[in-house]
């Protein structure tokens, strides 16, 4: 029973060594693949829904919670990740308004997903935001992954990238 109990504990601790292993830094480097990777995603989701506390994880959280909805083929579960996670991170947003990075999850989110959602009502909004904002992020490689990432994106004019790179 004791061995038992031993090996309990140990699996106990390894679990939540590994979810708690997950750095913010490697949630925003990986964001983008979320969509693509199941196993990626499942993996950042449930770390985050383990261990988010500030209204930025929980950002995150919901954001790999509506990809999830690319990796189900069940309707019924798709609508559902994609709510919840839609719910969860406008909630972050009305507690952190002026919070950058959070709306630029929030950007990438509207821009990519399918209209008949109809979740595309900030698009413009937000992307206004991040040019006069995101050259006020005090962490330059936060800056620089999600300067790169929009980009990349192709979402904004040269103008306009030319003034998110300040």
């Amino acid at each position: 029973m004791g061995k038992f109990f031993g090996t309990l504990v140990f699996v106990f601790f390894l679990v939540t060594a590994e979810a708690q292993s997950i750095s913010l830094h490697d949630v925003r480097k990986d964001f983008n693949k979320g969509v693509k990777d199941e196993s990626l995603c499942k993996k950042y989701l449930h770390s985050l829904k383990a261990n988010a506390k500030t209204p930025l994880e929980k950002g995150y959280e919901a954001a790999f919670h509506m990809f999830m909805a690319k990796h189900t083929n069940n309707p019924i579960k798709k609508m559902s990740y994609f709510k919840d996670g839609k719910k969860l991170l406008e909630s972050q947003i009305k507690t952190e308004p002026h919070n950058t990075e959070l709306r630029f999850i929030r950007l990438c989110i509207q821009y990519y997903i399918p209209d008949f959602l109809g979740y595309k009502n900030n698009i413009e909004e937000d992307k206004e935001f991040l040019v006069a904002n995101l050259y006020k992020l005090q962490d330059e490689k936060t800056k620089d992954i999600i300067y790169n990432y929009l980009k990349g994106a192709k979402m904004y004019n040269s103008e306009e990238l030319s003034l998110l790179a300040r």
